[in-house]
Protein backbone atom coordinates (compact mmCIF):
# COMPACT_ATOMS: atom_id res chain seq x y z
CA UNK A 1 0.00 0.00 0.00
CA UNK A 2 1.45 3.33 -1.51
CA UNK A 3 0.54 6.67 -0.62
CA UNK A 4 -0.32 8.53 -3.73
CA UNK A 5 1.31 11.91 -3.22
CA UNK A 6 -0.41 13.53 -6.51
CA UNK A 7 -3.62 12.99 -4.85
CA UNK A 8 -2.53 14.79 -1.97
CA UNK A 9 -0.96 17.63 -4.39
CA UNK A 10 -4.71 17.96 -5.23
CA UNK A 11 -6.00 18.44 -2.24
CA UNK A 12 -3.39 21.04 -1.28
CA UNK A 13 -4.20 23.05 -4.35
CA UNK A 14 -7.54 23.28 -3.56
CA UNK A 15 -6.89 25.20 -0.53
CA UNK A 16 -6.06 22.34 2.22
CA UNK A 17 -3.49 23.15 4.61
CA UNK A 18 -3.90 20.63 6.83
CA UNK A 19 -0.75 19.08 9.24
CA UNK A 20 -0.77 15.99 11.01
CA UNK A 21 -0.06 16.84 14.64
CA UNK A 22 1.19 14.21 16.90
CA UNK A 23 0.37 15.05 20.09
CA UNK A 24 2.89 13.08 22.34
CA UNK A 25 5.44 16.16 24.09
CA UNK A 26 9.09 15.59 23.61
CA UNK A 27 10.48 13.76 26.37
CA UNK A 28 12.40 10.76 24.98
CA UNK A 29 11.95 8.54 27.87
CA UNK A 30 8.41 8.03 26.95
CA UNK A 31 7.39 5.01 24.90
CA UNK A 32 4.50 8.09 23.35
CA UNK A 33 7.14 10.21 22.07
CA UNK A 34 9.16 7.25 20.03
CA UNK A 35 5.53 6.39 18.59
CA UNK A 36 4.94 10.13 17.42
CA UNK A 37 8.66 9.79 16.00
CA UNK A 38 8.40 6.79 13.89
CA UNK A 39 4.54 7.89 12.49
CA UNK A 40 5.46 11.33 11.31
CA UNK A 41 8.56 10.94 9.88
CA UNK A 42 6.51 7.55 7.44
CA UNK A 43 3.82 9.98 7.34
CA UNK A 44 6.30 12.71 5.84
CA UNK A 45 8.77 10.49 3.98
CA UNK A 46 6.52 7.86 2.13
CA UNK A 47 2.88 9.99 2.12
CA UNK A 48 4.44 13.41 1.61
CA UNK A 49 2.34 14.70 4.32
CA UNK A 50 3.32 17.88 6.35
CA UNK A 51 3.80 15.49 9.93
CA UNK A 52 5.06 16.70 13.28
CA UNK A 53 4.99 16.21 16.93
CA UNK A 54 4.16 19.11 19.04
CA UNK A 55 3.10 19.43 23.26
CA UNK A 56 1.32 22.42 22.61
CA UNK A 57 -2.22 22.21 19.92
CA UNK A 58 -4.73 23.75 21.78
CA UNK A 59 -4.62 27.04 19.61
CA UNK A 60 -4.09 25.00 16.14
CA UNK A 61 -7.57 25.26 13.82
CA UNK A 62 -8.27 23.16 10.41
CA UNK A 63 -5.80 20.91 11.41
CA UNK A 64 -5.28 16.92 12.16
CA UNK A 65 -4.39 16.48 15.54
CA UNK A 66 -3.53 12.74 16.74
CA UNK A 67 -3.69 12.47 20.83
CA UNK A 68 -1.04 9.47 21.21
CA UNK A 69 -0.49 10.98 24.89
CA UNK A 70 -4.12 10.10 25.85
CA UNK A 71 -3.55 11.82 28.99
CA UNK A 72 -2.64 15.31 27.17
CA UNK A 73 -6.20 15.14 26.14
CA UNK A 74 -8.07 13.72 29.12
CA UNK A 75 -6.40 15.87 31.24
CA UNK A 76 -5.78 18.87 29.35
CA UNK A 77 -7.76 21.54 28.14
CA UNK A 78 -9.66 19.73 25.16
CA UNK A 79 -12.70 21.64 25.36
CA UNK A 80 -10.39 24.51 23.85
CA UNK A 81 -10.02 22.42 20.86
CA UNK A 82 -11.84 24.39 17.72
CA UNK A 83 -14.16 22.31 15.76
CA UNK A 84 -12.67 23.02 12.63
CA UNK A 85 -9.88 20.55 13.14
CA UNK A 86 -9.74 16.92 12.71
CA UNK A 87 -8.99 15.26 16.32
CA UNK A 88 -7.96 11.13 17.04
CA UNK A 89 -6.41 9.78 20.10
CA UNK A 90 -4.87 6.77 20.93
CA UNK A 91 -5.93 4.33 23.68
CA UNK A 92 -3.60 1.53 23.99
CA UNK A 93 -4.69 -0.27 27.65
CA UNK A 94 -7.30 -0.12 30.37
CA UNK A 95 -11.36 0.13 31.07
CA UNK A 96 -13.81 -0.10 33.66
CA UNK A 97 -12.50 -3.11 35.43
CA UNK A 98 -8.64 -1.09 35.72
CA UNK A 99 -7.75 -1.95 39.30
CA UNK A 100 -6.07 1.41 38.78
CA UNK A 101 -8.95 3.81 40.04
CA UNK A 102 -6.96 6.78 37.88
CA UNK A 103 -7.17 4.39 34.83
CA UNK A 104 -11.26 3.62 35.21
CA UNK A 105 -11.08 7.73 35.39
CA UNK A 106 -10.08 8.02 32.25
CA UNK A 107 -11.74 5.16 30.73
CA UNK A 108 -14.89 6.75 31.90
CA UNK A 109 -14.02 10.57 30.76
CA UNK A 110 -13.12 8.96 27.39
CA UNK A 111 -16.27 7.46 26.64
CA UNK A 112 -17.63 11.10 27.31
CA UNK A 113 -15.68 12.66 24.91
CA UNK A 114 -15.78 9.44 22.23
CA UNK A 115 -18.55 11.47 19.78
CA UNK A 116 -16.40 14.34 19.81
CA UNK A 117 -13.18 12.65 18.20
CA UNK A 118 -12.94 11.28 14.71
CA UNK A 119 -11.66 8.25 15.95
CA UNK A 120 -10.29 6.26 19.10
CA UNK A 121 -7.11 3.90 18.10
CA UNK A 122 -6.47 0.60 19.32
CA UNK A 123 -3.58 -1.68 19.10
CA UNK A 124 -5.20 -4.64 19.91
CA UNK A 125 -8.51 -6.88 19.81
CA UNK A 126 -9.03 -6.95 23.66
CA UNK A 127 -8.51 -2.94 23.63
CA UNK A 128 -11.10 -2.77 21.03
CA UNK A 129 -13.46 -4.63 23.01
CA UNK A 130 -13.38 -3.10 25.48
CA UNK A 131 -13.76 0.00 24.78
CA UNK A 132 -16.72 -1.25 22.54
CA UNK A 133 -18.41 -3.11 25.49
CA UNK A 134 -17.62 0.06 27.28
CA UNK A 135 -19.99 2.51 25.56
CA UNK A 136 -17.85 3.36 22.63
CA UNK A 137 -19.26 2.40 19.16
CA UNK A 138 -17.65 0.42 16.88
CA UNK A 139 -17.58 2.88 14.14
CA UNK A 140 -15.62 4.99 16.32
CA UNK A 141 -12.93 2.48 16.97
CA UNK A 142 -10.06 1.71 14.75
CA UNK A 143 -7.62 -1.29 14.93
CA UNK A 144 -3.84 -0.20 14.07
CA UNK A 145 -1.45 -2.05 15.54
CA UNK A 146 2.26 -0.57 16.56
CA UNK A 147 4.96 -0.85 15.10
CA UNK A 148 9.05 -1.74 15.31
CA UNK A 149 12.01 0.15 13.46
CA UNK A 150 13.06 -2.99 11.36
CA UNK A 151 16.48 -1.02 10.03
CA UNK A 152 17.72 -0.68 14.13
CA UNK A 153 16.06 -3.42 15.59
CA UNK A 154 17.62 -6.98 13.61
CA UNK A 155 19.36 -9.86 14.48
CA UNK A 156 22.99 -9.93 15.79
CA UNK A 157 25.90 -11.60 14.48
CA UNK A 158 27.70 -13.66 16.80
CA UNK A 159 30.59 -11.08 16.91
CA UNK A 160 27.76 -8.43 18.01
CA UNK A 161 26.18 -10.88 20.53
CA UNK A 162 29.88 -11.62 22.00
CA UNK A 163 29.91 -7.95 22.29
CA UNK A 164 26.73 -6.82 23.89
CA UNK A 165 27.22 -9.33 26.56
CA UNK A 166 31.09 -8.71 27.31
CA UNK A 167 29.76 -4.98 27.92
CA UNK A 168 26.58 -5.33 29.53
CA UNK A 169 28.43 -7.78 31.98
CA UNK A 170 26.53 -11.30 31.00
CA UNK A 171 28.86 -14.67 31.46
CA UNK A 172 29.45 -16.03 28.52
CA UNK A 173 27.57 -19.32 29.41
CA UNK A 174 24.71 -17.80 30.88
CA UNK A 175 21.23 -17.65 29.78
CA UNK A 176 20.21 -14.27 29.62
CA UNK A 177 16.24 -13.19 30.10
CA UNK A 178 15.07 -10.15 29.31
CA UNK A 179 12.76 -7.54 31.05
CA UNK A 180 13.12 -3.99 29.69
CA UNK A 181 9.63 -2.19 30.89
CA UNK A 182 8.97 0.42 33.43
CA UNK A 183 7.15 -1.84 36.09
CA UNK A 184 7.21 0.13 38.94
CA UNK A 185 5.51 3.60 39.64
CA UNK A 186 7.24 6.91 38.71
CA UNK A 187 10.61 7.55 37.89
CA UNK A 188 13.16 6.76 40.61
CA UNK A 189 13.32 3.69 42.45
CA UNK A 190 9.99 2.65 41.66
CA UNK A 191 9.69 0.21 44.78
CA UNK A 192 6.01 0.36 44.17
CA UNK A 193 4.85 -1.76 41.69
CA UNK A 194 2.83 -1.27 38.75
CA UNK A 195 0.67 -4.50 38.99
CA UNK A 196 -1.08 -3.83 35.41
CA UNK A 197 2.43 -4.90 34.36
CA UNK A 198 2.87 -7.90 35.80
CA UNK A 199 6.28 -6.85 38.02
CA UNK A 200 5.04 -9.57 40.65
CA UNK A 201 4.29 -12.19 38.19
CA UNK A 202 7.80 -11.77 36.59
CA UNK A 203 9.94 -12.25 39.64
CA UNK A 204 7.56 -15.67 40.51
CA UNK A 205 8.66 -17.02 37.28
CA UNK A 206 12.28 -16.03 37.10
CA UNK A 207 12.58 -17.71 40.52
CA UNK A 208 10.84 -20.52 39.07
CA UNK A 209 12.87 -20.59 35.95
CA UNK A 210 16.37 -19.74 38.37
CA UNK A 211 15.15 -23.01 40.22
CA UNK A 212 15.53 -25.47 36.93
CA UNK A 213 18.29 -23.48 35.22
CA UNK A 214 21.21 -22.17 37.80
CA UNK A 215 22.91 -20.65 34.98
CA UNK A 216 20.38 -17.79 34.68
CA UNK A 217 20.54 -14.03 34.56
CA UNK A 218 18.31 -11.75 33.93
CA UNK A 219 18.72 -8.40 32.49
CA UNK A 220 17.02 -5.36 33.44
CA UNK A 221 16.52 -1.77 31.83
CA UNK A 222 15.20 1.36 32.35
CA UNK A 223 14.11 3.66 35.61
CA UNK A 224 11.72 2.81 38.27
CA UNK A 225 12.66 -1.22 38.49
CA UNK A 226 13.23 -1.17 42.53
CA UNK A 227 10.11 -3.76 43.37
CA UNK A 228 11.59 -6.43 40.55
CA UNK A 229 15.05 -5.64 41.97
CA UNK A 230 13.96 -6.54 45.45
CA UNK A 231 12.36 -9.28 44.14
CA UNK A 232 14.67 -10.68 42.26
CA UNK A 233 17.43 -10.37 45.10
CA UNK A 234 14.78 -11.86 47.80
CA UNK A 235 14.88 -14.98 45.35
CA UNK A 236 18.60 -14.59 45.56
CA UNK A 237 18.23 -14.68 41.02
CA UNK A 238 21.40 -12.96 39.68
CA UNK A 239 20.69 -10.17 37.28
CA UNK A 240 22.12 -7.24 35.76
CA UNK A 241 20.41 -3.40 35.90
CA UNK A 242 21.53 -0.61 33.03
CA UNK A 243 19.99 2.37 32.45
CA UNK A 244 19.97 3.87 29.09
CA UNK A 245 20.33 7.61 28.17
CA UNK A 246 18.76 7.40 24.61
CA UNK A 247 16.02 4.26 23.42
CA UNK A 248 17.85 3.34 20.57
CA UNK A 249 20.30 1.59 22.86
CA UNK A 250 18.05 -0.99 24.20
CA UNK A 251 18.89 -2.91 20.72
CA UNK A 252 22.39 -3.80 22.03
CA UNK A 253 20.49 -5.28 25.23
CA UNK A 254 18.57 -7.53 23.15
CA UNK A 255 21.54 -8.65 21.00
CA UNK A 256 22.37 -10.23 25.11
CA UNK A 257 19.58 -12.10 25.82
CA UNK A 258 18.50 -15.33 25.18
CA UNK A 259 14.73 -15.23 25.59
CA UNK A 260 12.39 -12.21 26.84
CA UNK A 261 9.29 -12.73 29.21
CA UNK A 262 6.73 -10.17 29.20
CA UNK A 263 4.44 -11.24 32.39
CA UNK A 264 2.02 -8.21 32.01
CA UNK A 265 -1.78 -8.18 33.42
CA UNK A 266 -2.62 -5.69 30.75
CA UNK A 267 -0.87 -4.28 27.93
CA UNK A 268 -1.70 -2.79 24.44
CA UNK A 269 1.51 -4.05 23.06
CA UNK A 270 3.86 -3.96 24.08
CA UNK A 271 6.48 -2.78 22.28
CA UNK A 272 9.04 -5.93 23.38
CA UNK A 273 6.88 -8.26 21.42
CA UNK A 274 8.13 -6.53 18.13
CA UNK A 275 11.79 -5.73 19.54
CA UNK A 276 12.08 -9.13 20.19
CA UNK A 277 10.65 -10.78 17.26
CA UNK A 278 12.58 -8.37 14.82
CA UNK A 279 16.13 -8.99 17.06
CA UNK A 280 15.78 -12.43 16.94
CA UNK A 281 14.88 -13.34 20.43
CA UNK A 282 12.57 -16.43 21.91
CA UNK A 283 9.41 -14.55 23.71
CA UNK A 284 7.14 -16.02 26.11
CA UNK A 285 4.16 -13.44 27.17
CA UNK A 286 1.13 -13.72 28.90
CA UNK A 287 -2.13 -13.58 26.76
CA UNK A 288 -2.32 -9.41 26.83
CA UNK A 289 -2.78 -7.04 23.78
CA UNK A 290 -0.99 -7.50 20.66
CA UNK A 291 0.87 -10.83 22.06
CA UNK A 292 -3.01 -12.47 22.41
CA UNK A 293 -3.28 -11.54 18.89
CA UNK A 294 -0.19 -12.27 17.21
CA UNK A 295 1.38 -15.29 19.06
CA UNK A 296 0.95 -18.50 17.40
CA UNK A 297 1.69 -20.86 20.29
CA UNK A 298 4.73 -23.03 20.01
CA UNK A 299 5.07 -21.35 16.61
CA UNK A 300 6.50 -17.74 16.85
CA UNK A 301 6.09 -17.53 20.63
CA UNK A 302 4.61 -18.94 23.44
CA UNK A 303 1.84 -18.01 25.54
CA UNK A 304 0.03 -18.44 29.42
CA UNK A 305 -2.33 -17.22 30.69
CA UNK A 306 -2.26 -13.56 32.74
CA UNK A 307 -0.37 -13.90 36.40
CA UNK A 308 -0.14 -17.73 35.36
CA UNK A 309 3.76 -17.69 36.51
CA UNK A 310 4.18 -21.18 36.22
CA UNK A 311 3.24 -21.51 32.29
CA UNK A 312 5.92 -18.51 31.93
CA UNK A 313 8.53 -20.59 33.57
CA UNK A 314 7.51 -23.95 32.29
CA UNK A 315 7.79 -22.72 28.60
CA UNK A 316 10.61 -20.81 29.23
CA UNK A 317 12.36 -23.37 30.11
CA UNK A 318 11.14 -25.34 27.29
CA UNK A 319 12.71 -22.68 24.96
CA UNK A 320 15.75 -22.95 26.76
CA UNK A 321 16.06 -26.85 26.56
CA UNK A 322 14.85 -27.24 22.81
CA UNK A 323 16.59 -25.95 20.65
CA UNK A 324 14.15 -27.16 17.42
CA UNK A 325 11.63 -24.85 19.22
CA UNK A 326 13.87 -22.30 20.00
CA UNK A 327 14.92 -22.00 16.58
CA UNK A 328 11.55 -22.46 14.90
CA UNK A 329 9.84 -19.74 16.77
CA UNK A 330 12.58 -17.32 15.98
CA UNK A 331 12.72 -18.40 12.62
CA UNK A 332 8.54 -17.78 12.01
CA UNK A 333 8.65 -14.53 14.91
CA UNK A 334 11.38 -13.33 12.25
CA UNK A 335 8.99 -13.52 8.83
CA UNK A 336 5.59 -12.31 10.36
CA UNK A 337 7.57 -9.09 11.62
CA UNK A 338 8.23 -7.68 8.38
CA UNK A 339 4.82 -6.71 8.14
CA UNK A 340 4.79 -4.24 11.10
CA UNK A 341 8.03 -1.69 10.03
CA UNK A 342 7.27 2.04 11.28
CA UNK A 343 6.90 2.83 7.85
CA UNK A 344 3.78 0.33 7.08
CA UNK A 345 2.13 1.17 10.36
CA UNK A 346 2.25 5.32 9.55
CA UNK A 347 0.84 4.23 5.85
CA UNK A 348 -2.38 2.34 7.89
CA UNK A 349 -2.46 5.68 9.82
CA UNK A 350 -2.76 7.80 6.71
CA UNK A 351 -5.28 5.60 4.80
CA UNK A 352 -7.46 3.97 7.53
CA UNK A 353 -7.50 7.95 9.93
CA UNK A 354 -5.58 10.81 7.88
CA UNK A 355 -6.85 10.16 4.55
CA UNK A 356 -10.51 9.90 4.89
CA UNK A 357 -9.90 13.58 7.40
CA UNK A 358 -8.60 15.48 3.94
CA UNK A 359 -11.29 14.34 2.14
CA UNK A 360 -13.93 15.60 4.25
CA UNK A 361 -15.18 12.03 5.42
CA UNK A 362 -15.49 11.06 9.27
CA UNK A 363 -16.18 14.43 10.45
CA UNK A 364 -16.44 14.98 14.12
CA UNK A 365 -19.95 14.66 15.91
Amino acid sequence: MICRSLELMRWALRGWRRRVWYVAGTDRRWSFYWDAYYITKGLRQRCGLQARVTANPWKLRRQIIHFGDRYAFLNGPSQTLHESNHVFLTWFHGGPDSPDPEMRRLFLDLVGAADGLNKVVVSCRISEEILTRGGIAASKVERIPLGVDLARFAPPTPRDRAAARAELGIPAGAVCVGSFQKDGVGWDDGNEPKLVKGPDVFVDAAAKLFARHRNLIVLLTGPARGYVKQGLDAAGVPYVHRFLSEYPQIVRCYHALDLYIISSRMEGGPKALLESWATGVPLVSTRVGMSADLIEHGRNGMLAEVEDADALAEHASGLIEEASLREACRREALGAVRVYDWALIAEQHYEKLYRPALEGRARRG
